[in-house]
């Protein structure tokens, strides 16, 4: 069983790393670590683990969306969520994202290691439950929730330089088939959809900023190159963005 531990403190990532080792059948498990959420994106599309330990509060990026991605791409997956914090809230929210269960740091040994063998053994019932009928079925979900994963990113940084090949090595598929999910999902080219959204977010900005046409290029993506914003608008939207701003007021 893969496991991956995820805490941006070094000693707690070691610490529990330690702990897989004393367990009963410690050869049961491969362990892996990582100190932030990026690094755990990382190493979970690669290695695709079947266990998930992961702090809620770290730097650049909460537990909590690790805990809500990883649940979208692999609902069989179990997450433990650990926190400093005794705090109802943060248990809510993590269960709701998708988390099996939740405990309180410091650890002790024997507490964590009642819970992964709890863990574990539901792991295993599930895989074993599941049919190939319910695989194929969490399949689907999982290339839908991707998809809609891949447009909710497209939306968040739109302001940066974004790629298909970018986006196919984060879902771990090869470019085309990463076009042909994203066509099926959208109904366009991840071309013609990134180009369609950078130019409503121009036109949101047009419209309702006092921004200047350099300044809205930047904010939409053309911040290396915003020459061609005012060619690609023209050519969308059938006006400059000069012009449109002018309709507008």
């Amino acid at each position: 069983m893969k496991v991956l531990i995820v805490d941006d403190e070094l000693i707690i990532c070691e610490s529990i790393k330690a702990d897989f080792g004393r367990m009963a059948h410690p050869w049961e498990y491969e362990v892996f670590a990582a100190q932030s959420v990026t690094a755990a994106q990382e190493i979970y599309y690669r290695e695709e683990p079947d266990f998930v330990i992961t702090d809620i509060n770290m730097p650049g990026g909460s537990g909590l969306i690790l805990v809500s991605e990883i649940h979208k791409h692999n609902p069989g997956c179990a997450i433990l969520v650990l926190s400093a914090y005794d705090n109802f809230e943060y248990v809510r929210n993590a269960l709701t994202m998708g988390a099996w269960d939740y405990i309180l740091k410091p650890l002790a040994f024997s507490e964590l290691e009642n819970c992964v063998r709890k863990l574990a053994k539901k792991v295993t019932e599930e895989k074993t439950a599941g049919g190939q009928g319910r695989n194929a079925d969490l399949s689907e979900k999982k290339r839908v929730f991707e998809m809609e994963d891949v447009v909710d990113y497209i939306r968040q940084h739109i302001g940066e330089k974004l790629s298909a090949s970018e986006m196919a090595r984060k879902m771990a598929v090869s470019y085309s088939s990463f076009g042909k999910l994203f066509r099926e999902h959208t109904g366009k080219s991840f071309s013609s959809y990134l180009l369609w959204y950078r130019m409503e977010c121009a036109k949101e900005y047009l419209e309702n900023s006092t921004m200047k046409i350099k300044q809205v290029a930047s904010k939409v993506g053309y911040r290396e190159n915003p020459q061609h914003f005012s060619r690609d608008f023209t050519r969308q939207v059938g006006v400059t963005p000069k012009e449109y701003r002018a309709q507008k007021l």
